[in-house]
């Protein structure tokens, strides 16, 4: 059977939830081309990504600390309204300072969301003693996204055709607002902080983001698994390049919405292979797919207009790999981490991706203005390397 026994039972908001997300981002696969096009050099995006990831840094764990003290599931709604309103904003005024603020302000909505929605989720299969979704859930809502995002860049290519690619960011933003309602209405919590004064509750969520870092710091394992998750990201620190170099090499503009479907497609299916690989260790497995990455990222440098057929089997293959590990990092993670502090402590590692993020996105965006988006994509892939590295130390795989 597709599904278990009460499975759609207990999910089906969220499983709603991750196709909407999924159809929502229209915006993806011409964001990069959009930000071109109204004038933004590489490094001038790349600050865009720096302001984000600042702001991601600055209020990660405030928020998730308040989730632990108060509620995931108002947390997560908070976020989607945030969201929402940033991504109505940006398009509003194409100039560079509002767009930072735009940014900044979608950042702060997705630091409400990230660590408190798995949380919630987690929660509330625990509390129905359903332990057993857990692997499921991630699978599914990342397969149940990934089939939205197929049809979205379709459906973001047809309107393009007619309508500027700003009108995409309007569909971004009404996503999240769907979304919060879906959830706000239909969607429990069973998380149940105790009731406290906003005096009190502030104190506990510095105590929670406290016990949160002491937790990481002293747990090898959970250690290990967030920085090997974070270092990963020097292989991808060029992915702001990846569409104009496609489209330099000959792929047509409007033909970015048909590429990132076909990744999308396999993005769906791939995290279900990721089952048949829980019998073996986690460092393992995730090891060699991060090998394979490199190995074919490292292989762009030899893509010409004449090959450039080749240049997109490599973007599908570094698209989808990732979302293999995705399902089983989250499961071995979420074994380790105790409830209390489990919105904290997946907060603290969201933050600590943005932060690598937003500080090597400025390095590769003056890069790209220099040498141009192949060769950065090309060397930097081999940057793996190190989060291999991190990942074979890991000792404790019980």
């Amino acid at each position: 059977m597709l599904f278990k026994k009460d499975e759609i039972k207990h999910l089906w908001p969220f499983y709603l939830y991750s196709l909407i997300f999924g159809l929502c981002f229209m915006i993806m696969p011409f964001m990069i081309i959009y930000l071109r096009d109204i004038g933004f050099t590489f490094f001038q995006i790349s600050i865009l990504m720096f302001s984000y990831g600042l702001c991601t840094l600055i209020f990660e764990i405030p928020t998730g600390a308040l989730a632990d003290s108060f509620s995931r599931k108002y947390s997560v709604l908070i976020g989607f309204i945030i969201t929402g309103v940033a991504a109505m904003f940006i398009p509003l005024f194409e100039t560079f300072y509002t767009s930072i603020f735009g940014w900044s302000l979608a950042a702060i909505g997705i630091t409400f969301t990230s660590g408190a929605e798995e949380a919630w989720i987690i929660d509330n299969l625990n509390h129905l003693k359903r332990k057993d979704l857990h692997h499921e859930y991630f699978i599914k809502g990342a397969s149940i996204s990934a089939l939205g995002m197929i049809i979205s860049p379709v459906l973001g290519s047809i309107i393009t055709k007619t309508y500027p690619i700003k009108i995409l960011w309007y569909f971004f933003g009404l996503g999240f607002f769907l979304s919060a309602i879906i959830l706000g209405f239909f969607a429990p919590e069973h998380y149940k902080p105790k009731k406290e004064n906003m005096f009190h509750a502030l104190k506990k969520s510095l105590i929670n983001a406290k016990e949160g870092f002491n937790f990481v710091r002293n747990h090898n394992t959970v250690f290990l698994l967030i920085f090997g998750y974070v270092i990963s990201y020097l292989m991808f620190m060029g992915k702001e390049g990846w569409t104009p170099l496609l489209v330099t090499l000959g792929l047509q503009e409007h033909s970015l919405g048909y590429l990132y479907a076909i990744s999308a497609f396999f993005m769906m299916i791939i995290p279900f292979l990721s089952r048949y690989f829980t019998k073996f260790k986690v460092k393992y497995v995730v090891s060699v797919t991060i090998l394979i990455q490199m190995i074919f990222g490292f292989m762009i440098l030899f893509v010409t207009s004449k090959n450039y057929v080749f240049g997109l089997l490599i973007f599908t293959i570094l698209n989808v790999l990732p979302h293999f590990n995705t399902p089983l990092l989250k499961t071995y993670f979420h074994k380790f981490v105790p409830k209390k502090t489990r919105a904290t402590v997946s907060s603290i590692e969201n933050m600590a991706f943005q932060f690598v993020g937003s500080v090597f996105a400025l390095v590769a965006g003056y890069l790209m203005d220099l040498y141009g988006p192949q060769k950065v994509i090309g060397w930097t892939s081999l940057l793996g390397v190190f989060s291999i590295m991190i990942y074979l130390k890991i000792k404790d795989e019980k």
